[in-house]
């Protein structure tokens, strides 16, 4: 794979982490907050620890994406 494919993935793969944390943030999180648990059945805990997790790897991401500046 050469450099211009692996950045392509690796923002495509940002923006998949992005949307994610998106919908855990702003449909689940709350969900779980007044139900205690989310659509998916997550508890509020589960679900932020979910999002400190795709956080993790939304941060990988932007390192590997800035070496290629």
């Amino acid at each position: 794979m050469d450099s211009e494919d692996r950045f392509n993935q690796l923002i495509t793969q940002l923006g998949s982490l992005n949307e994610q944390v998106r919908q855990l943030e702003d449909v689940d999180y709350m969900t779980a907050t007044y139900k205690g648990y989310s659509n998916t059945g997550l508890t509020l805990e589960e679900v932020k620890d979910e999002i400190d997790r795709l956080h993790q790897q939304i941060k990988t991401l932007n390192r590997e994406l800035d070496a290629f500046d």
